[in-house]
């Protein structure tokens, strides 16, 4: 595994997805740091928000733990943790999935949240039934939590 996630941090760190920057948690392989800028033309624009991967010993053929450190308005992440909905990345992995795959995916939905993958009912409800308030009420916590 040890040299797999070498030869992955290599990649990222050379070649990050836009926005991101990726490092390695105390000089431990299995604790990863990702950096990323909000996307352009979403509410989470102009936000600094941190996202901790925890690889397991199982990787890969098990997917990294993914929560987000900088709380985060969004359908799709726990508002008191930051913990990712888990459907979103551990239906369909297998291992050659990767890191990258995941950080991607994650961007994916920060640009387009997925409702039906909702882990916070009120805000996927507010943002289908009331879009203007769910942009105010992520944007008010970008410029609260994400600064």
């Amino acid at each position: 595994m040890q040299g797999r996630l070498n030869k992955e941090l290599a990649d990222l760190s050379s070649n990050p997805p836009d926005n991101c920057t990726v490092s390695i948690v105390d000089n431990d392989i299995t604790r990863w740091r990702v950096d990323i800028n909000g996307p352009a033309g979403t509410p989470y624009e102009g936000g600094h928000f941190v996202l901790s991967l925890t690889l397991p010993a199982q990787y890969p053929f098990k997917p990294p733990e993914a929560q987000f450190v900088t709380k985060i308005y969004h359908p799709n992440v726990l508002k008191d943790s930051g913990e990712i909905c888990k459907d979103m990345y551990q239906t369909g992995w297998g291992p050659v999935k990767n890191i990258r795959w995941i950080i991607e995916l994650i961007l994916s939905f920060l640009i387009n949240p997925a409702p039906e993958h909702s882990v916070e009912a009120d805000i996927s409800r507010q943002m289908i039934e009331n879009h203007d308030a769910y942009v105010a009420t992520a944007r008010q916590w970008v410029n609260q939590y994400a600064r």
